[in-house]
């Protein structure tokens, strides 16, 4: 019997998308959800088909309460989902330790294994760019500068950094995947779709000049299950979708669901003023930053133009991304056959 693979993250967006279409191709792998309430994973009507997959309550963070479980003896090979995605400057002590300390606790269960680790990092550790002309392959160095002041960002490039470093210690044979934003079907959580949620409820208050970049979460999970399988991988995937201004994103959202863009197109710097000034305000008033306008760091990522390109995930993991207004229009008849938006 092979070993079985653990997924942390498995109870987010993408984890969901790769168990589900694990279960298709291959229902007799076992797999293991870390999970932080297994309660809670349980109370999804979307794992109650996903019979082949064992739950391990804990967290990457303090692996100490779970990396003596029987289970976790012998695995076939560990899939690192888990993150904390928070774009802001405000609380980012969890942040750090997760992406950064949680990374390096699964590589070290991975060489205790000696199993490959296929970490799922973000195409923003290099494909960050003030043009709209300019694009990062597999061999880019990071874009360091630009995303210095990001601790989202920030973090993810000292994970792939920290991670690489130990892995070459450990002897651990480490698989690093950039994909950009996902969008698609099934964000029961509600948050890599949140943009698209905001624009459905009309609570976008302006839009800024600037890029965007997105693919469809079920073309990414497919390529993650192969970034496992396949005999030799390189060790860095970029996974690209679709790169855009802001204006067309939200105009082929426009088109596909009825729902009116902002038409106000306001410059960065009054954009991030007024980001600012209510952070303040909400510390003010309340101790912590209000809702009423995006946080500055989202004002600032929003000017900014993302793209990668790869040169080996279509060759290597048959990486195909499918049209941009399919991965919109099934994003957004999910997010409205579901309830979660008005129709």
């Amino acid at each position: 019997m092979v070993g079985p693979v653990l997924v942390s993250g498995a109870s987010g967006f993408l984890g969901r998308h790769i168990l589900e279409a694990q279960r298709l191709l291959d229902p007799d792998i076992p797999m293991i959800a870390l999970v932080r309430d297994r309660a809670a994973w349980q109370g999804w009507d979307w794992t109650l088909p996903l019979t082949q997959v064992d739950t391990l309550e804990g967290s990457v963070t303090d692996p100490e309460d779970w990396s003596g479980d029987e289970r976790v003896k012998g695995l076939q090979g560990i899939y690192h989902l888990a993150a904390v995605v928070r774009h802001s400057r405000w609380n980012v002590g969890d942040l750090y330790e997760t992406n950064l300390k949680g990374t390096l606790n699964m590589v070290r269960l991975a060489a205790q294994d000696g199993c490959r680790m296929v970490l799922l990092s973000t195409s923003g550790t290099v494909g960050c760019f003030r043009s709209p002309d300019e694009s990062a392959d597999e061999h880019s160095p990071y874009c360091e500068s630009e995303i210095a002041a990001w601790p989202y960002y920030r973090s993810k490039m000292m994970a792939e950094r920290g991670a690489q470093d130990l892995a070459e210690e450990l002897g651990v044979e480490l698989v690093i995947l950039r994909p950009p934003m996902l969008l698609g079907p099934g964000d029961h959580r509600l948050r890599s779709s949140s943009n698209v949620l905001r624009f459905l409820e009309q609570r976008l208050p302006f839009l800024i000049r600037g890029g965007i970049h997105f693919a469809d979460v079920r073309d990414v999970a497919q390529a993650v299950l192969r970034a496992m399988s396949i005999p030799r991988p390189r060790p860095i995937y970029h996974l690209p979708g679709t790169a855009c201004s802001i204006e067309e994103f939200f105009g082929m959202l426009e088109e596909i669901s009825g729902t009116p863009a902002p038409r106000a197109v306001i410059p960065f710097r009054v954009a991030r003023l007024l980001a600012s000034a209510a952070q303040r305000l909400g510390v003010l008033l309340k101790g912590e930053p209000l809702q009423l306008l995006p946080d500055p760091v989202v004002i600032e990522m929003a000017a900014r133009y993302w793209d990668v390109r790869s040169l080996y995930a279509a060759d290597d993991l048959a990486y195909v991304t499918r049209d941009a207004r399919e991965t919109l229009t099934d994003t957004v008849r999910w997010l409205r056959e579901t309830g979660n938006a008005p129709g």
